[in-house]
């Protein structure tokens, strides 16, 4: 009988991170977050804020 694992399966890449990602897939990572936090800080400068 074998014994159980202790941890859990590692992944194909153990030293992968984003880091190690092309460049372009980096920005349309990060590139969602940016637009809203752009959209907010746009939002919030309007004179006529909705609130």
């Amino acid at each position: 009988m074998r014994p159980a694992p202790t941890s859990l399966p590692r992944s194909r890449h153990p030293g992968a991170s984003v880091l190690a990602w092309p460049a372009w897939l980096r920005v349309l990572a990060v590139l969602p977050a940016v637009l809203l936090l752009w959209l907010a800080v746009a939002w919030a400068a309007l004179e006529a804020a909705p609130w």
